[in-house]
This record gives structure tokens, sequence and C-alpha cells, in this order.
């Protein structure tokens, strides 16, 4: 079936209801497990998707070499504040509260939303081209110009529709693929330095196709998005919207400025050594941020029976700590090692800076969930607050640690900030109906996270490859003792926090 929706008639939807109007019982075990569902698909896309990009990305060093390598590397930079702006929030949250709130109505919002989002992309990657083209020199212009095409793809990409559809798994498959066919253009095209406007117009080809994909899906199954403005739907939520917007900028300051702060007072040679250690917590962060993106849908479906979105709110929490505090305590034991397998030898000096900054995964990962909390209520507002605080706090931490302590310091600030970002999360959310989680839910990931620390230790001469999996079987065996595993016939295990 499919209806289409003129003028201000944005009650009426194109949906196949077998699809968006199935009914969700709002009871804390339907979403745990949905939650858990959704996860596992995106974090698992999210893995496989980082792989690949990686592999993609060793072979363009290269084949390029350095200098033009580093034309590669700032305009990517410049994208990454770029797509923020094209995606208007959406993505970060806005738009799957709304679809999740009110799937009903998902083509009398998305279609307007699409539209005006497409419209702003394509203002931004005309922008970006001749700026681009007029002011920096060849290739950075030329460079710049194919990469801020990806922004049309941006703009019309529908996951955002999907996340709030519980349709992770379609996302995560897309994503993945995307990637792969980044990577299969990279290795036919980039042969050496004059194949470099090859790279941004590979990602072109593989983010547009992903687009593309995810609207052609909406449309078989029975969703049209015609094109067409709608002030009454995009009006309501440009506040917010700008909230998102900034919060995601200043985000992505406290995400690199410890890096400008180190090459402006250390050398390059340290920034590369922090700049290698922060890849892998970055790793973890966008695993962080594949969960945040599984729990806002059913947050936001809870939001009208307050017993069950609390118990859904202190589970995420616990789970995120149960995650989160082994992978901490086992990477501060192992990183020395983990930094050498990844990087060679040569790396070595970025092991004390990782074993810091290793204790920033648990507090971003429990930091993000009463971030959720209040973007299921639509307080978009509350966490720019949030997000410029802490921007504040890690700017005067990088100035006051970085010179004199190094890539250390700059380690530190970034611990300091997090733990600081989690606290005024936390009591912000609690303001607003979240309260804080039992102690009594983490001490089953503390007792057994302890216990695979004393055997990593004992077996500290162990081979990597051992002791991860040690760390990991030990952790799983100690958390089963304590009773943090939940058997049932018929069901998979399940955490008991």
């Amino acid at each position: 079936m499919k209806i289409e929706i003129h003028g201000s008639d944005r009650d009426s939807s194109i949906i196949n209801p077998s699809i968006v109007n199935r009914p969700i019982p709002p009871s804390p075990d339907h979403s745990r497990r949905t939650v858990a569902r959704n996860f596992l698909a995106l974090g698992s896309g999210e893995a496989v998707s980082r792989l690949i990009a990686f592999a993609a990305t060793v072979y363009i060093a290269r084949a390029l070499g350095a200098s033009l390598y580093g034309v590669i590397g700032f305009a990517t930079a410049v994208m990454l504040y770029l797509s923020h702006v094209a995606d208007a929030g959406i993505e970060l949250g806005i738009g799957v509260r709304e679809i999740a709130a009110a799937p009903s109505r998902l083509a009398a919002i998305a279609s307007p939303l699409l539209t005006g989002r497409l419209l702003l992309a394509a203002a931004l990657a005309l922008l970006t081209a001749l700026l681009g083209l007029l002011l920096l020199p060849e290739p950075d212009g030329a460079v710049l110009a194919i990469y801020g095409l990806t922004l049309l793809a941006v703009g019309g990409s529908s996951r955002w529709v999907h996340y709030g559809l519980d349709r992770t798994a379609l996302v995560a498959i897309t994503r993945a693929a995307g990637q792969v066919v980044v990577l299969l253009l990279v290795l036919a095209l980039v042969r050496g330095p004059g194949d470099v406007a090859a790279v941004p117009a590979a990602q072109v080809v593989g983010d547009t196709l992903v687009a593309l994909v995810l609207l052609w899906w909406l449309s078989r199954g029975g969703v049209a998005l015609p094109v067409r403005l709608d002030g009454a739907v995009i009006r309501p939520l440009l506040p917010r919207a700008g909230h998102m917007v900034l919060s995601a900028m200043l985000g992505l300051m406290i995400f690199n400025s410890d890096l400008i702060f180190l090459r402006a007072f250390r050398t390059t040679t340290e920034v590369g050594y922090y700049a290698a250690a922060y890849t892998v917590i970055s790793f973890s962060i966008n695993l962080g941020l594949a969960y945040s993106l599984s729990l806002l849908p059913s947050l936001t479906r809870l939001s009208g029976a307050t017993g069950e979105q609390r118990a859904l709110y202190h589970t995420a929490m616990a789970h995120v700590f149960a995650a989160g505090f082994p992978a901490a305590l086992g990477g501060y034991l192992l990183a020395p090692r983990i930094v050498g397998l990844i990087f060679g030898p040569g790396y070595a000096p970025a092991g004390p800076a990782l074993q810091v900054l290793m204790w920033s995964i648990p507090l971003s990962l429990v930091r993000d969930v009463p971030i959720i909390g209040l973007m299921s209520q639509g307080r978009e507002a509350i966490v720019l607050r949030v997000t410029g605080w802490a921007t504040a706090l890690n700017l005067g931490l990088n100035l006051l640690l970085i010179p004199s302590h190094g890539m250390i310091g700059a380690a530190l600030a970034t611990v300091i900030t997090e733990g600081a970002r989690m606290v005024i999360a936390l009591l912000f959310a609690r303001a607003a109906g979240f309260p804080f989680a039992p102690a009594a839910r983490f001490w089953r990931p503390i007792v057994a996270g302890l216990t695979m620390a004393g055997l990593l230790v004992v077996g500290r001469s162990l081979n990597l490859w051992l002791a991860l999996p040690l760390g990991l079987a030990s952790y799983l065996a100690a958390l089963v003792l304590v009773g943090g595993v939940r058997f049932e016939r018929g069901a998979a295990p399940s955490l008991s926090i």
C-alpha cells in the first residue's frame, strides 16, 4: 500500500503496517531484548566497517605518501565538522526520537526532514567546493571539493528512520557494504600520488550507494517519501537541531583539541604517538555510540511508563559498566603490548598514554546513558550545556597539563573531562526523572573485573594472543560465579546485574 501525502495533511502517513505499527509492549524485558538485539547488529556492523576503513586507510597512506596523505587527512577533518552541520542533528538523535515516538506518522515526519536536510547539504557542498577551489592550493582544493559531495549522501540518508524503527541490522549491513565498495574502488583506482582525487571519489560513490539502498528499502516496504517541505514539521525541531549540532561541534573540539595543543607545545612525533593511542579509544567510543542509538528508541517508547523507563535506564547503565570496567582494567594492564601489536614496536612510547586513556572508556560509556535519557525527553538544550561545560574544562586542562606533561597530560585531561562530563550528565538526568542506578547493580562486574586483573597480573609473561582470551574468559567465568549471568532454558545467556 502506498499513499502519498500532499499539503498539510500530516496525520496521514505512508506506512506498511506490518513494518511500523507492530505492537511493542512497554515492558522492561521486551525493551532490554530489543536494545540488546539492536546493539548486536549495530556494534558488529560498526566493528566490521571500522576494520574495513582501517585497511583502506593503510593502503591509501602507503600509496600516496606522507605529503598527499596529509591532504586527505586535512579534508576528512574538515568534513567531520561539515557532516554534523549537514545532518542537522537528525541522525544524532532528534530524528530517531521523532520516528520512535510516532511511527504511525513516519512519512509525514521523514519526508520534509529529508527534503530540508538534502537542501541544506546541497548548499554546504556547493559552498565547500567554491571555498576549496578558490582559497586552497592544489590538490587540496580539488580533494576538499570532491569530498564535499559526500554531504549529499548525509542529507539524503534515511538511516535515522531505520534506527527509529529498530531496523538496525539493515543499517549495519549496508554500512559495511558501503565500506567494502570504497575499499574495492580505492584498491582499483589508487596506484600512486597522481591518483589522490580517486580517494574522495570512492568515498562519494560508497556513501551515495548506501543512502540510495536505504531509501529504496523504505520504498520496497511501502513507505513513499515524496520531495516536499513542511514548515509545521521542521520549525518546531529547529531549536533542538541547533542544540544538537552545537553539542556535536563541541564534542569534536574535545575529541581533537588535545592533538592541537600537543602540536603547539610538543613535537610531531609525540603527536603521532598520542594519535596512535587514541585510535584504540576511538573504536570503543564508536561502539558506545552504536549502543546509544540502540537505546534511544526503546527509552523513548517507554516515556509514558515511568517505572519501566527507569528500569531500562538502570539496566542500560549497569550493562555499559559491565562492558567498560573490564575493558579499562584489562586494557590498562595490556596497553603497551596492544600498541606494539597494532602499530609495531616503534610506537612503544604510546603505551603509557593508552594506559591512562583506557579509563575514559567506562566513563564515556556510562555518560552516554543519561545523555540518551535526556534526549528521549527532547532535552537537547541540556545536552548542549553538559557538552559546553565539558569543553571549557577540557581546554583549560589541556593548557595546564600538556606543556609540562606532554601526551600523558593530554590523556589525563581527557579522562578528567570524561569523568566530569559523566557526573554532570547524571545530575541533570536525575533532575529530569532518571535517578542513579542502585550501587548494588555494580558490585558483580567489579568483583569479576578484579578477578580478571589478578589472573592477568599472574600471567603477565603470556603472549598477548593468549592473554586477551584469558582475560575475557576469566571475566565471564567470574561473572557467572557471582550470579551476574542468567541462564534460561531455550534462551541465550543474559546479564543479570
